[in-house]
C-alpha cells in the first residue's frame, strides 16, 4: 500500500522515456504527502497537486502515467511529474500515490463490467 511507504524505501519507475520502450529506472522515496505546483498544456499554471510521492528514481518526459513500484513489485504510485529546468530528469520525480487512485480505477473496471454486460458479454 502507498500509505506503508517509508522516505528511504527503495523505488522502481517503468515507462518509456523519449520513446525508449520499456525503461526501468531505481530509487528511493524522497518525501510522502509531499505538494506541488505544475502547469503544463492541459492544467493551468500553479495548479497544485497534493499528497504525492517524491523520489529521485529518474522520472522523464514519456515516464507519465507508468508505475512506481516497491521492491515487492506492487504498484504504489503512477509517475506523474518532474521538476526540471532542462527538460531531462534532475532527481525530482512525483508520482500520485495507489492509493489515492484506488477509487477511480475501481470505477473504470465497474463501468467496463456494465458496459460487457450491455453488448450482451464477451
Amino acid at each position: 500500500s502507498s500509505s506503508d511507504l517509508l522516505v528511504g524505501q527503495s523505488v522502481v519507475a517503468i515507462g518509456n522515456p523519449f520513446g525508449l520502450d520499456t525503461t526501468v529506472t531505481t530509487g528511493v522515496v524522497s518525501a510522502v504527502n509531499r505538494e506541488f505546483r505544475a502547469g503544463t498544456a492541459r492544467t493551468p499554471a500553479n495548479t497544485p497537486i497534493r499528497n504525492v510521492i517524491q523520489t529521485d528514481a529518474a522520472i522523464n518526459p514519456g515516464n507519465s502515467g507508468g508505475p512506481l513500484l516497491n521492491l515487492k513489485g506492487e504498484v504504489v504510485g503512477i509517475n506523474t511529474a518532474i521538476i526540471t529546468t532542462s527538460g531531462s530528469s534532475a532527481g525530482i520525480g512525483f508520482a500520485v500515490p495507489a492509493d489515492q487512485l484506488q477509487p477511480a480505477v475501481q470505477r473504470i473496471i465497474w463501468n467496463d463490467r456494465q458496459e460487457q454486460q450491455a453488448q450482451g458479454g464477451r
